[in-house]
């Protein structure tokens, strides 16, 4: 990359005072001191993980050559966050560091949503903002939109500063700080406004620009191989991204302007797959955020860190759910009778909530607080008891969403549809009578829940390390709070896109004629859709039904839609997950590559010298990483159950592989293969280990194939290689892809899908990862589990070894060079090559052959140990054999014989899929 050394930060820190001549202020120390809510070892990571995204990302004044931007003055970066892990308290702190840090502009894309707009704006001025009287602060900072024209009037005019006031606020050093809504028309406003208001009042001067983009993976990647297929005048092309490159788009006035792009996002997938072209690409920079655990050290940096008070303080996200809350059933499966698990979501949702409502001595519980009124918004808050919430996602369909809500407020005969209708409408949506009464008829099924979250709490305790479990109350009392609290207090809300439902859940007291009535929200059943998949905080959520299905799972898309996820320690083990057994498996191992994707940003983190290795995006073997970026292929490391190398060197005089060849067969170590009465070649007495087997096929050598360390399949061996050895730092694995350099001033050769040094990475990484739970990595085999979770036991006793066999055909006798060393003579194959490529790959197969037939070469070994040929299928079980066959072969026209080779790779074995924008073609 082109570059220019300019400076080491772009002018002079912003005064303490902004140049105002009013009190010392400081943007991070105000935020910070907002951060208070948070325990000590939290705040510290904060602050240390927002100076390390502004050092190295905003300013990249930590970088190997300090000071120095590409030539084009814009350096493009993201931040990974995790689902509902409060990423915006870090984008907020590399804002408040940013500025005091000397940026000149500050924008802020806050979603494609309004009432997300609104809501990021208000939380910078209860947040962030300076805490000065209202003329000092306007004096301190431009902000714009004023928050209360959010919304309202012409676009055009929203984002409008008159010249004078950026003149002068450049002479005070106080920045200009735009909250926009990621919207064409907004974004265009915006950049019109920079260009003709702001910009122009900075020429001759260095200035500098951070563009923050929360939620980048929503309407802010574009799709090179998309935009190519449409007419560049008149086609479907997309707007977003090219509206925010546009804001720092040069003019004649941004000679001096120096620009950030940070993207924040908890799915990055389509942000890293996206061309490397696209304006909004993160080339530059990577960094990932971490979350407060019980596991995990401050230095060197890990995707998590240890908090001293345990469990109740912790990020609730996948690893909860998915890995180690297993024994506490966190996750159940569906019957798929939807009817019936609306009830049982519904018992588990209400018995939760009255077990929170118990343990809050002196509160009211939802039905009696919403009677009461406040003479202040503070008191109101005071008063009431924390939100408890049930979410149900039944499916896309705003009429599915509609319909779940109904079938609750008419449950049991309750109400008619057309009341069930009304009830909705109006707002209030409490649940029928016949809830009561279900309680009464059912008392059983009521009060198994209540065990059961006794015996999740013991689980956690003992998982999580807690002193005690979570004490839960005696069901007399809960069933009271059942009956006079919870039924009647419970309201039921559509959230969706349609104009008549609620637009997002309210949390905040309610100002009623000067009188402060209790939030609306404090026990909801939210039933919803896409709307909840970003930007929207459950607040107490417990219970969460997920019915929706995929004809092809998204995994940025589906992870976004988790909403239990948050720090929900304090009542983890009142929180359950209804899903179908598939989508729960399908949730598990998003969080795997998830985790594997973020670890390995981690590392390099911590090792940023280290610029080689590639970050990977991860398919499954059921979903796809997104559906954002079109055409992506899927990339297994496995070769397959039986690939064959057609490679040969049959163009020289005397093929170097033959000496290989005849190294693998010591005198008195081999016997010939005789099947039933047919000489089919000759085999090792004794199988070789993985490791073995893999340095065989390194030797190998060709003269046209030198695929070298620069190629796509070394990148990606280089990103597992790192993710492997990251596991052990202290017994890093030998490097699995190892092939040959390319000489000098010699072109590194096209890619192979038969490449044979793959096969023998393959093979190495497998033997790494008997002792290792690598992320993002499943077995071969038909469960297709975790890597994580597997058994490595069991994988180590079922690894497999290698037959070496050597096939005989009808050709002449290959004697030359070191065969001729042997004690046993090799009949050559004598198949056509072309390009020096076998014309086909194994030899003709009889499926139907019976026990005195001979199956097929893929088979070869299992002749010799004289075992039965197992039926079907193309892979062999775990725990068997695999085998390396090779074929000493002399086709017309060759004055000496070359090898050929064919390896058998049992199932059992790790995998994963590489999310490629092509697919690799073999040659």
């Amino acid at each position: 990359m082109t570059s220019e050394t300019l400076y080491e930060h772009p002018h002079e820190p912003t005064p303490p005072n902004g140049g105002s001549g009013d009190a010392p202020h400081s943007w991070w120390a105000t935020y910070h001191d907002g951060l208070s809510r948070l325990t000590p070892i939290s705040r510290d990571v904060i602050d240390a993980d927002c100076t390390f995204i502004v050092d190295h990302g905003v300013h990249g004044v930590a970088a190997s050559q300090a000071g120095v931007w590409p030539k084009e003055r814009v350096r493009r970066g993201l931040v990974m966050g995790a689902v509902q892990s409060g990423k915006t308290a870090s984008m907020f702190g590399v804002a408040a560091k940013s500025l005091d840090a000397g940026v000149d502009v500050l924008v802020v894309l806050s979603g494609t949503r309004l009432s997300l707009w609104r809501q990021t704006l208000d939380r910078f001025q209860s947040e962030l903002d300076l805490p000065l009287p209202r003329t000092a602060r306007e004096r301190a900072r431009i902000l714009l939109p004023v928050p209360d024209q959010v919304g309202v009037g012409k676009v055009s005019r929203m984002y409008e500063v008159p010249p004078a006031r950026v003149r002068s606020a450049r002479r005070r050093h106080s920045p200009l700080v735009f909250f926009a809504l990621k919207q064409t028309d907004h974004l265009q406003a915006l950049a019109m406004s920079l260009r003709t208001n702001v910009f122009p009042q900075m020429v001759g001067t260095d200035f500098q620009m951070l563009v923050l983009d929360d939620e980048a993976d929503d309407g802010s990647v574009l799709d090179a191989a998309v935009e190519a297929s449409e007419d560049p005048l008149y086609g479907n092309l997309k707007q977003i991204p090219r509206s925010i490159a546009r804001l720092w788009r040069p003019t004649e006035n941004t000679g001096g302007l120096h620009t950030t792009y940070l993207a924040y996002t908890a799915t990055p997938q389509a942000n890293f797959l996206q061309d490397h072209h696209n304006p909004l690409s993160p080339r530059d920079f990577v960094m990932s955020l971490r979350t407060p655990a019980d596991i995990g050290e401050l230095t060197p940096r890990s995707s998590t860190y240890r908090e001293p008070q345990g469990l109740p303080l912790m990020y609730t996200g996948g690893e909860a759910f998915y890995r180690r809350g297993a024994a506490a059933n966190l996750c159940l499966p569906t019957d798929g009778d939807i009817s019936q698990e609306l009830i049982r979501g519904l018992r588990a949702f209400l018995v939760a909530g009255a077990v929170r409502f118990l343990a809050q001595t002196g509160k009211p519980g939802p039905s009696k607080a919403r009677a009461l009124r406040f003479s202040s918004r503070e008191a109101a808050a005071s008063a009431c008891p924390k939100p408890h919430g049930m979410l149900i996602h039944p499916s896309a369909a705003i009429a599915d969403q509609k319909q779940a809500a109904l079938d609750l407020l008419a449950w049991g005969g309750g109400r008619t549809p057309a009341e069930a209708e009304e009830l909705l409408t109006s707002g209030r949506g409490a649940l029928p009578h016949t809830v009561a009464q279900d309680l009464a008829d059912n008392e059983a099924e009521w009060r198994a829940w209540l065990d059961d979250f006794g015996s999740s709490a013991q689980a956690l305790a003992l998982e999580f390390a807690q002193p005690t479990p979570a004490v839960l109350p005696a069901w007399e009392d809960v069933r009271q709070a059942l009956l006079v609290e919870l039924i009647p207090g419970t309201r039921v809300s559509v959230v969706n896109s349609h104009p008549d439902t609620d637009d997002r859940p309210e949390y905040e007291p309610e100002d009623e004629d000067g009188s402060w009535r209790a939030p609306r929200d404090l026990c909801t059943i939210f039933v919803s859709g896409n709307v909840m998949s970003r930007g929207i905080t459950l607040e107490g959520l417990t219970t969460t039904l997920f019915l929706r299905g995929a004809n092809q799972p998204l995994a940025d898309t589906q992870m976004q839609m988790q909403r239990w996820f948050g720090f929900r320690g304090e009542y983890l083990h009142l929180c359950r997950l209804l899903a179908p057994v598939a989508q729960l498996k399908l949730l598990a191992s998003y969080h795997d590559t998830d985790e594997a994707l973020r670890r390995f940003v981690i590392e390099k983190m911590n090792h940023p010298e280290d610029s080689e290795s590639a970050l990977q995006v991860l398919h499954g073997g059921d979903f796809l990483a997104t559906g954002k970026i079109a055409n992506l292929g899927k990339f297994p490391l496995v070769p397959g159950p039986a690939p064959f190398v057609r490679l040969t060197n049959a163009h020289v005089d005397v093929d170097p592989n033959l000496s290989r060849v005849a190294a693998a067969f010591p005198p008195g170590t081999s016997v010939d293969l005789v099947h039933p009465e047919t000489t089919r070649g000759r085999i090792g007495q004794e199988p070789i280990s993985l490791l073995d087997a893999a340095d065989l096929l390194d030797s190998l050598t060709y003269t046209d194939y030198h695929p070298g360390t620069s190629s796509r399949i070394w990148r990606m061996w280089d990103n597992l290689h790192s993710r492997v050895g990251a596991h052990s730092p202290d017994s890093v694995p030998p490097r699995f892809y190892t092939p040959p350099e390319v000489s000098s001033g010699l072109m590194p050769s096209a890619e192979r899908a038969d490449c044979p040094y793959a096969i023998a990475a393959y093979l190495r990484l497998w033997d790494a990862c008997l002792t290792r739970h690598v992320r993002g990595l499943f077995s071969t085999d038909r469960t297709a589990a975790r890597w994580s979770m597997t058994d490595l036991a069991s994988k180590r006793q079922q690894q497999p070894r290698f037959w070496i066999g050597i096939r005989y055909g009808a050709g002449p006798t290959a004697e030359v060079g070191p065969l001729a060393e042997l004690d046993f003579t090799i009949k050559s194959t004598s198949r056509e090559v072309v390009d020096g490529q076998l014309n086909n790959a194994w030899g003709s197969r009889d499926p139907d052959a019976g026990p005195q037939g001979y199956r097929g070469d893929d088979f070869f070994d299992f002749y010799h140990r004289g075992e039965e040929v197992p039926p079907g299928g193309d892979w062999r079980l775990p725990g068997t054999d695999g085998q390396i066959l090779f074929f000493v072969n002399q086709g017309e026209g060759q004055t000496s014989p070359s090898v050929a080779f064919g390896v058998c790779i049992p199932s059992g074995g790790p995998d994963q899929i590489a999310a490629l924008t092509n697919t690799l073609e073999g040659s």
